[in-house]
């Protein structure tokens, strides 16, 4: 299992100039995770005797894991720009390549300048270290030929599998069990973990029965072999109002009704039967029907209204968690839904902290519409969009016109509905399992 942390950086390099600082004296770099616009003030220093100046945040890369940025140019060129890349190849990889510098990977042109262009950042180092991305600029265009900065970045190789933390009060929790590629045998935490959790010494593990609700706070683990040291800061909170989420073990084809009365009822079956399922607790799958046996929104996208729901899994005023290892979801608004706008989730506080399963991709039933009138409503201009209500098995053709799914590596709107098209009701996927 990999867990991946989002990170974005902005860094802006200045032109010397002896006259009054223009518009095209500074060049902004952006580099944007998940292509998300990044607001940054433009603001830079000329000094006395540098011709660059360079401010960046520090790039943390996880082992095993990868990123994808964005880069875009800050102000249009007179002439087209090439983007070369210098880094340590014992340390990092870049779309692949482990071969420096790469020379002109990126071209930018006047017309596409503040268009992202993405690279994907792998780091390969097994200690913990750091190392620089080197970035610089070719261009006839003066104002671009030349210009160039670096960023920092930290590899780390000892993690958890999510960040924020959520435990039920007088429960034991799933046991959080880090993932390491150095041998470190000795670990400590700071400050001391909430009472009724503790921290094995030597393998870090953090496991135990909480004993008092509290909000969220960090915890800094910090893990070491005698020569390489390495930190982890994770947050956790303890409640009462906590409720498990799961992806299932097994994978179904459309017809999920079985014995039961109706699509959904057969699928809540399947999740109570599940071996992914938590020892105690009952489960309703996250899925929506055209024929009113189950749905979030009905009459408007991104509803607000609980009236609109029927027989709906999530419920305002409840904070989800993953199950595998308590890793905080979300609390959904009054509608149990949390607001998107294309892909995104726009209303704060009604965001998604961690993806549904924290393994490989997996995809799972749902039917929800990705259409921007009707975010959170069932996907119902065909029959087949809900596998006919969760009743059928019947190869789709084209298989784009079957049932709609989810992504379980995703924290945006994704995750309840991936993409413009569907999959065959013939095809088999997971079903995501909620508490109630």
């Amino acid at each position: 299992m990999r867990w991946n942390r989002l990170f974005t950086l902005v860094f802006t390099l200045s032109f010397l100039s002896c006259n009054p600082v223009k518009s095209n004296d500074a060049f902004l770099f952006t580099l944007i995770n998940g292509l998300t616009t990044t607001t940054s003030a433009n603001s830079f220093t000329i000094g006395p005797s540098s011709k660059i100046n360079v401010t960046s945040a520090s790039v943390v890369l996880t082992y095993g894991t990868s990123q994808t940025f964005g880069i875009a140019l800050g102000v249009v060129p007179t002439s087209n720009v090439t983007i070369n890349l210098a880094f340590d190849t014992s340390k990092l990889s870049i779309d692949g390549n482990v071969t420096t510098p790469l020379t002109a990977h990126l071209t930018f042109t006047p017309a596409n300048y503040n268009t992202p262009q993405t690279i994907t950042l792998a780091s390969l180092a097994t200690t913990p270290t750091t190392s620089n991305l080197n970035i610089s600029s070719s261009s006839l265009d003066t104002n671009f030929n030349s210009v160039s900065g670096s960023i920092s970045i930290r590899h780390r190789v000892m993690f958890y599998t999510g960040s924020s933390f959520l435990f039920r009060e007088d429960e034991a929790i799933a046991s959080l069990t880090p993932y390491g590629t150095f041998p470190y045998n000795s670990c400590s935490v700071n400050p001391s973990l909430p009472s009724g959790l503790s921290l094995h010494p030597t393998t870090c593990v953090i496991s135990g029965t909480p004993t008092d609700s509290q909000s969220s706070s960090s915890y800094t683990v910090t893990a070491t072999d005698g020569t390489n040291t390495d930190t982890e800061t994770i947050s956790i909170r303890i409640d009462t109002t906590v409720y498990k989420v799961f992806v299932t073990a097994s994978t179904y084809n459309g017809n999920l009704q079985g014995a039961a009365a109706n699509g959904p009822a057969g699928a809540d079956a399947k999740c109570n039967a599940d071996a992914n399922k938590p020892s105690t607790g009952n489960f309703k799958a996250m899925l929506t029907t055209s024929g009113g046996a189950r749905r979030a929104c009905d009459g408007t996208a991104n509803c607000t209204n609980a009236a609109e729901n029927i027989d709906w899994v999530f419920q305002f005023g409840r904070n989800y968690i993953r199950s595998s290892d308590s890793a905080f979801l979300f609390t959904p608004n009054s509608a149990g839904i949390l607001p998107a706008s294309g892909t995104e989730f726009t209303t704060s506080p009604y965001t998604m902290s961690h993806a549904f399963d924290s393994g490989t991709l997996k995809t799972y039933w749902t039917a929800l519409s990705t259409s921007p009138t009707a975010q959170w409503r069932v996907a119902s201009a065909a029959a087949t969009y809900n596998c006919s209500n969760w009743t059928s098995s019947a190869a789709t053709a084209p298989a784009s016109d079957g049932g709609r799914v989810g992504n379980s590596n995703a924290t945006n709107y994704t995750a309840f509905r991936n993409g413009a098209s569907g999959v065959s009701c013939a095809s088999l996927n997971h079903l995501v399992c909620v508490e109630y």
